[in-house]
């Protein structure tokens, strides 16, 4: 297929990413939910629309010959419905819609601009959560708050740690939030490891930057880490599990990042 051709297919799929949203948020989701009263049974009804959605999604990119997606199965944790902190690494703009296809029961914590914009009504019915960005302590107080009430709650959050997209061939600083979230609250973190090959829409990528070939997306689930296994501080939590997930993913260790074996320092 002629590049030209190819980009102008990419940029087809942007605008069928708006269409489709704006149809869940004004009409799908409104009306999935009619006569539901019930706060809980509200949210699962949504998170199962959007799941749904998702999926359908990824199949209308792959008839358009742009990616493909592969998901393996579902972490038993989340099949059980466990309260859980879902971690991934975030390599791609289409990685929250790919995760909602993998995983159909989460909660997933957003920044605030998402949650209170175009789409925000649709992710609030579904129980999806904005936090502040953390530019200062007060947010990230706040965040951390917010996600040990939706975890006490009994839910599953999805964090990404890096807080934004990933750099070209690396991975961002993992920022402890979510793993302090998970050692206070004492439940096991579930990891995800996302791949896109060849790069699709990473950090600073611009949305016409198309590869020759179909884009895959690929998840695997790396080891669930058990409250058992934490460090006593959250920050030498992420420090480890941003060191397994450089390791896996083959980038270099940055030398601020010490070698951390969970277990060894676990409460």
């Amino acid at each position: 297929m002629p590049h030209a051709i190819r980009v102008l297919i990419v940029g087809s799929l942007y605008v069928s990413f708006g269409f489709f949203g704006l149809l869940l948020t004004f009409v799908v989701m409104p009306v999935s939910l009619l006569g539901i009263r019930d706060p809980e049974a509200r949210i699962a009804k949504g998170q199962e629309v959007l799941h749904r959605w998702s999926r359908f999604f990824f199949r209308w990119v792959r008839v358009l010959g742009v990616g493909r997606a592969t998901w393996p199965e579902c972490p038993a944790e989340l099949v059980r419905g466990e309260a859980a902190v879902v971690i991934a690494n975030h390599p791609s703009l289409l990685d929250v819609v790919f995760l909602m296809g993998a995983l159909p029961r989460v909660t997933y914590v957003a920044k605030e601009s998402w949650v209170n914009g175009p789409l925000g009504s649709m992710l609030r019915a579904c129980g999806h959560i904005g936090v502040p960005k953390g530019k200062t302590p007060a947010d990230g107080a706040i965040a951390l708050r917010t996600m040990m009430d939706a975890l006490a709650a009994g839910r599953a959050l999805l964090v990404f740690p890096e807080g934004t997209r990933s750099p070209m061939h690396d991975l961002g600083k993992f920022h402890r939030g979510a793993f302090e979230a998970a050692l206070r609250m004492r439940v096991p973190i579930v990891r995800c490891l996302l791949r896109v090959e060849p790069s699709m829409l990473r950090k600073n990528q611009p949305w016409y930057d198309v590869a020759d070939r179909r884009v895959e997306f690929d998840m695997e689930t790396l080891p669930t880490i058990r409250p058992s296994e934490f460090p006593r501080k959250g920050r030498e939590l992420a420090a480890a599990v941003e060191l397994e997930y450089r390791h896996a993913l083959g980038y270099r260790a940055l030398e601020r990042v010490p070698e951390l074996v969970l277990g060894d320092a676990a409460q």
